[in-house]
C-alpha cells in the first residue's frame, strides 16, 4: 500500500477520535478509585470517563494499523481527555443553539449499533450491563454523540469544493507519493535446509540442487522440474510466486531477482529458509500513476483537510470562549501510567489549548487573594473594570457568534435575540 493512502485512513481515524463520533461501547472502569480530572466549564470530567476513552482510541488505532506507531501511555491519556473535552464544548454548543435528539433517533443508532455488531437486543442489555452500564445512561452517550455529529457537520457543510487546479498541483508536487516501484514476477525451486541441520544432510541437498541446476541449464522445463522438487508450497503452480516489491522477501533473494533480466536463471542462492534456484519471468519497470487514476482520492484527501482544518479552528475558538480547569499531579514527574496511584492533586486552572500545546504538562499555581480591605472603587472605575473583565470578554465573543450564526441563516431572529437577552443578564 502505498504511504500516502496510509496517511488518509490514519488521518481518518485521528479525526474520528477528535470528532468523537464512534457509538462503539467502551467496558466501563468505574471501578477504579475515581475522581474529578478536569471542569468544562459547569460540567465535570473523572478520572474514570478519561480510561474509557482512553480505551476507545487505543481499539480505533489497532483497528487501523497504527498499533505498531502507538503513542505512549502519557500521551495517549492526553488525547483522551482533550477528545472529552473537546467533545463536551460541542455538546454544550449544541444545547446553547437549541439542537434536541428525539426518542426515535436514539432508537435509530441503537438498531445501527446491534446490526453493526450483529447482536440481538438481549445480548446488547447483556453487554451493557456487563460493563456497569444501563439503558438510559448509555442513551445519554449516544444522544451527545449524535448533537456532536451534528454541529460539527453544520459547521463544516458551507466548505467549498475543491478545484481541479488545486488537485493538479498538489499531484504534481506529490509525485513521490504516487511511483510505483519496480517490481519482478518470479519463480523458485526451493530445498528447505533446517536450522541445525547436520552437514552431511546439508551437502545432500547441495548435490540435488546443482543437479537440477544442470538439467535447467542445459534446457529442461522450470515450471516442470519446480513441480517435481521444489519443495515449496509454490511447487503445485511451477515454483510461481508472483509479483515482488523491494521489501517483501529476505535481502538475500531480492539481492539476486533484481538483478535478474527476463528468462534468466540464477546460481543457487542461499537464505534462512534453504537453497534456491530462481527463475525471473518479467520485469515490470517504476512509473508514475496516471492522474487520473488517483484523482479521486487525491479529492478525498484535500476534501478531509480542508474539513479537519475549519473544525479545529472552531474547536480552537470554542475553547477560548470556554472555562476549562484541569486537575494535574503535584509532582511533574507522576506519569498518567500511575494515575490509579497519583498523590492528591492541586487544582491549576488553564486553557485546554494551552494545556495540550506542549508534550509536557504544565502547572499554574491559583494567586493567593489579599485579605487587605479594598477601597470602594467609583461607578466609572467599576464599569471599566467589568467591560475588562474575562467574563465580559466571553460574552461579546459569544454575542459575535450568534450573531455570525444568525447573519448566516443558521438560527433564526428570534433564537438570536432569545440568547443575546440571556446573556446580557450576566453583565
Amino acid at each position: 500500500m502505498m504511504c500516502w493512502l496510509k496517511l488518509i485512513k490514519r488521518s481518518a481515524v485521528l479525526f474520528a477520535v477528535l470528532c468523537c463520533n464512534t457509538v462503539l461501547s467502551a467496558p466501563a472502569l468505574a471501578s477504579t478509585v475515581d475522581r474529578v480530572v478536569a471542569k468544562v466549564n459547569s460540567e465535570i470530567v473523572t478520572l474514570s470517563a478519561v480510561q474509557d476513552r482512553l480505551f476507545v482510541i487505543s481499539q480505533q488505532m489497532q483497528s487501523s494499523g497504527t498499533e505498531e506507531k502507538m503513542p505512549s501511555q502519557d500521551e495517549l491519556m492526553k488525547t483522551a481527555l482533550n477528545s472529552i473535552i473537546n467533545e463536551r464544548l460541542q455538546v454544550q454548543e449544541a444545547k446553547k443553539i437549541g439542537y434536541e435528539v428525539t426518542e426515535k433517533s436514539l432508537l435509530k443508532a441503537f438498531d445501527d449499533i446491534k446490526k453493526n455488531n450483529n447482536i440481538t437486543d438481549e445480548q446488547f442489555e447483556e453487554m451493557l450491563a456487563s460493563e456497569g452500564r444501563s439503558i438510559e445512561s448509555y442513551k445519554e452517550i449516544i444522544r451527545d454523540q449524535i448533537l456532536v455529529s451534528r454541529i460539527s457537520q453544520m459547521q463544516m457543510g458551507n466548505i467549498q469544493a475543491v478545484p481541479e487546479e488545486e488537485i493538479k498541483k498538489y499531484y504534481v508536487k506529490n509525485q513521490k507519493d504516487f511511483w510505483d516501484p519496480p517490481r519482478v514476477k518470479a519463480r523458485h525451486i526451493l530445498f528447505i535446509v533446517d536450522e541445525g541441520a547436520l552437514e552431511k544432510d546439508i551437502r545432500l541437498k547441495k548435490i540435488k540442487a546443482r543437479e537440477i541446476l544442470r538439467r535447467i541449464r542445459a534446457g529442461k522445463n522450470f515450471a516442470e522440474l519446480a513441480k517435481k522438487y521444489s519443495e515449496d508450497v509454490s511447487a503445485h503452480e511451477g515454483g510461481k510466486i508472483g509479483v515482488i516489491e523491494h521489501g517483501m522477501l529476505v535481502p538475500e533473494f531480492e539481492e539476486v531477482v533484481f538483478r535478474l533480466k527476463p528468462g534468466e536463471v540464477s546460481d543457487i542462492v542461499k537464505t534462512r529458509y534453504g537453497l534456491h534456484i530462481i527463475k525471473c519471468d518479467d520485469v515490470i519497470a517504476g512509473h508514475s500513476k496516471p492522474f487520473v487514476e488517483v484523482k479521486e482520492k487525491i479529492l478525498g484527501l484535500l476534501s478531509f483537510n480542508k474539513r479537519k482544518k475549519v473544525y479545529d479552528n472552531w474547536v480552537k475558538e470554542l475553547k477560548k470562549s470556554a472555562f476549562v480547569e484541569i486537575s494535574l499531579f503535584e509532582d511533574e514527574r507522576d506519569n498518567f501510567n500511575n494515575i490509579d496511584t497519583a498523590k492528591k492533586p492541586q487544582t491549576a486552572s488553564l486553557q485546554a489549548d494551552e494545556f495540550f500545546k506542549d508534550d509536557k504538562p504544565k502547572y499554574i499555581k491559583k494567586p493567593q487573594r489579599s485579605r487587605k480591605p479594598r477601597a470602594r472603587a467609583s461607578s466609572k472605575s467599576s464599569l471599566n473594570a467589568k467591560k475588562n473583565s474575562r467574563e465580559y470578554k466571553i460574552i461579546k465573543k459569544k454575542l459575535r457568534y450568534y450573531k455570525k450564526l444568525r447573519d448566516n441563516n443558521k438560527i433564526s431572529e428570534q433564537q438570536y435575540q432569545k440568547k443575546k437577552k440571556e446573556l446580557l443578564k450576566k453583565l
